[in-house]
Parts: C-alpha cells; structure tokens; sequence
C-alpha cells in the first residue's frame, strides 16, 4: 500500500506550492482560490477560474519536471486547464507525496489575471506503478485528459497505464534513446487504444520543411515534375563525436526520427512501395544511416501536403511514372545544430528528358534555410525561409494543445515509417 511519507524521502520542491497530504489536495485548491477571491474584492487583482482541459505532464524526474512546469506559463493564456505534473521514480521506496498551487498571469495587464491549479504528485517503487490510479482521483470530470509524456516510452507500464485514461498522448521522439523502439511502442499504442489520438513534437518540427516542399509545387510550371522524383535525399544533424551517445544537453545522437518521419510522409504522399527483394534497404541506426529502393505507381497520384490538402493545390492528375526510386537518410556533423534537426532534403526528378532537382538546406544558419531549383535551362532565384519561432517546444506543444481529433497524417506517416524499418 502506498503511503504519504515524504518526510522519509525528504523531497523538497519549492517551486510546486505547498506540500499537503493527498487527500486534502481539493481542500487545499478551495482554500487558494478563496484567498484569490479576496484578492478581487480589495482590488489588486481579478481572476476567472475556468478550466477546459486536463492536462496531465509525467517527468521522470524533478528538474525535468521543474522545466516543464516553467514551461506551461507561456500556455495558460489560452490553454486553461488544471495541470497535473506526475514525476515517477521506480527506483525509491514506496511512497506518494503531493504538492498544490495556484499560477497565475496577467491577460491584459496586472489587473486582470487568470489563475489555474496546479498538483504535483510524486510517486516512488510499486507506488510509480498505480500512477494513473493516484492521479485520476484528481482529475476534473467531463473533460478531455492531455498527457505529455516527457520519457522514452518504449516498454513502459506505467506510459501505458497513463495513456489508457487519456483523450490525447503528445510525445517528443526528439527525447528516445532508442528511435525505432520508441516508433514501435507509438504504433502499439495507436494499435491498442483506438480511442486515444497520439501527437508529437517531431511532427511539428518537420511541418515548415513539409510546407517547403508543398509550395514547390504550387506552381503549374513545376507540378509535371512531381510525377517524375525518383530520389529523394535527406539529412539529419549528428554530434561530432561518433556512437550512440546523450550529448550534455540532453540531446540523442543520432536520432533520426525527424527525418524517418519526413520520409514516411514523402513515401505515403508520393505513392512509393517498398521492393520486396534482398539488399532492397540497407538500415544502420547506429549511425543514423539508411537506404530503400522503391517502386512508383503508374496513374493518378495523390500528394497529401503538411495539411489535409494534395500537395500540388487540391489538383489531382494522371502525373505517376512507374519505375525505380530511391530514398536515403544520412547523417551530417554539424556541430552548431542539435542532433536531429534536418539538414537537407533533396528531390531529383526526370520528366521525360527533362532533368529538375528542388533542394532545402539548413547550411550553417540554424534558424533560416535555403530553398532552390534547378532545371535544365537555369536555376531559380534561392529563397530565404526563416524556421526559428517554428521550433520552440512552447509553440509546439500550443498547436498539439489545439488539436482536438486525431492527426491523421501523422498517423498514416507514422505506420509508413514502421513498414520502412520492419
């Protein structure tokens, strides 16, 4: 049986509030909100005290858990909810300590705020096992749970017993030590929980360079020329020391999962097939390294864009050429950018006896890239396209909390990657 013992684990978190027993955590909330309300009534302050979400953040550990609670400030103004922070450690003796408080933040100015609670529950031994039980009791009815998984989830109990009572999972691949076990453990989640959408942040990442390549082909001159790619080379940045290792920021090197999600996503728009034949791929994850051959299909070919319109406009047309293709992603040391950012995509097509090539390259800039084409007869003017305010997990993680349903391409993306490294 799990108790409240924290003064056996002597855990202090003073950012967390007021440290309270479990079952007086409600009691304690009523009594915040009171002192706000007089707050109100003097005149220093006026608050609204409505929620529209649950949103629940697992960290598994307290300084993790410190960032993404100094995180959250920059969400509130539009995502009210009451927040849960749960942070696990398997490794302790068996114990469940909690902490209330109230955030706040102005709206328009310092006269006007809004405030919303924010429980932090730590669980330690078998007690990190009954996390979704611990936490459900707080949770506030008839509203949807988001989960913000900040860990690897590949063969977690505990990532499956708190997706189970969530509306919505939003994950960060950025964070898995091992990529292609954590894309499994996703594909088993969405297997196993129809019911429960799934996001991450990689996805949000790659979406300007999905937008990049959607806008190619805005022009009628260039939309013949989807039909003829036939390779397709992307790059993802790497740390300069070489293996598998955690940076000292924290970063994964290699993590190739932006770019096995852009690839995914290319593969499922272009209408690809896998060659079902021997040395067909050619897979290194210790490296970040990898090589398909493919077929493309003879007849209409719809091109699903970083939206849920075709890629070239919402036009279809008979633009599939049947043949060989080849789709590769390399690593790149690039020691000012972080392990996983992409580098470079390259799109090489052969139209009859045409010849284009349309390229995106982060170069030594990590917060602008450069787009061009080649054709036969000259290259186009190069563009400058700044991604900086794209890549911010704040920003990321307020589009996910905007998303109601289920991410469709995501998904569909998601399982062509899976298919990719089976």
């Amino acid at each position: 049986m799990a108790k409240h013992n924290s003064a056996d684990l002597e855990v202090s978190l003073p950012w967390a509030g007021k440290q309270v027993e479990t079952t007086e955590v409600e009691e304690q909330l009523s009594r915040l909100w009171r002192l706000a309300a007089d707050n109100v009534r003097i005149g220093q302050n006026m608050n609204v005290r409505t929620s529209v979400l649950n949103f629940v953040i697992c960290a598994p550990d307290a300084e993790t858990a410190r960032q993404a609670s100094a995180l959250i400030r920059d969400l509130s103004s539009t995502h009210i909810a009451r927040l849960t922070l749960l942070i696990f450690d398997t490794r302790l003796p068996s114990a469940v300590s909690t902490w209330v408080t109230l955030r706040s933040f102005p709206i328009i100015s310092d006269l006007m705020r809004h405030h919303f609670e924010q429980i932090t529950v730590m669980t330690t031994g078998s007690a990190a096992y009954a996390s979704a039980d611990i936490i459900q009791r707080f949770l506030k009815p008839d509203l949807p749970v988001y989960l913000w998984w900040l860990n690897d989830p590949a063969e977690s109990v505990i990532f499956s017993r708190l997706a189970g009572i969530s509306s919505r999972v939003i994950v960060d691949s950025n964070s898995f030590f091992a990529p292609q076990q954590g894309i499994e453990s996703l594909l088993a989640l969405l297997q196993d929980l129809p019911g429960t959408a799934l996001s991450d942040l990689n996805w949000g990442r790659i979406t300007p360079w999905r937008n990049l390549v959607a806008q190619f082909f805005d022009s009628q001159e260039y939309i013949p020329y989807l039909g003829g790619v036939n390779r397709i080379e992307i790059e993802h940045a790497v740390a300069p020391l070489a293996g598998h290792i955690r940076t000292e920021q924290g970063d994964i090197s290699p993590n190739p999962t932006r770019a096995l999600l852009f690839a995914g996503w290319l593969k499922a728009s272009l209408n690809w097939r896998l060659v079902d034949a021997p040395l067909s791929r050619q897979l290194d994850p210790m490296t970040g390294s990898y090589t398909w051959q493919l077929t493309r299909t003879t007849g209409p070919l719809m091109v699903s864009a970083a939206t849920s319109d075709e890629m070239y406009g919402g036009r279809t047309g008979k633009l599939g050429y049947s043949g060989e293709a080849t789709l590769t992603i390399r690593p790149r040391v690039q020691p000012n950018l972080r392990p996983g950012t992409l580098c470079y995509l390259r799109l090489t097509s052969d139209l009859n006896t045409t010849h284009a090539t349309f390229t995106i390259n982060r170069e030594e800039d990590a917060d602008h890239v450069l787009t061009s084409v080649e054709l036969a007869h000259g290259t186009r003017p190069r563009r400058v396209v700044s991604l900086a305010a794209t890549q911010k997990v704040g920003q990321l993680l307020h589009d996910e909390l905007e998303i109601m349903g289920r991410d469709q391409l995501y998904e569909t993306s998601l399982r062509h990657v899976f298919e990719m490294l089976s």
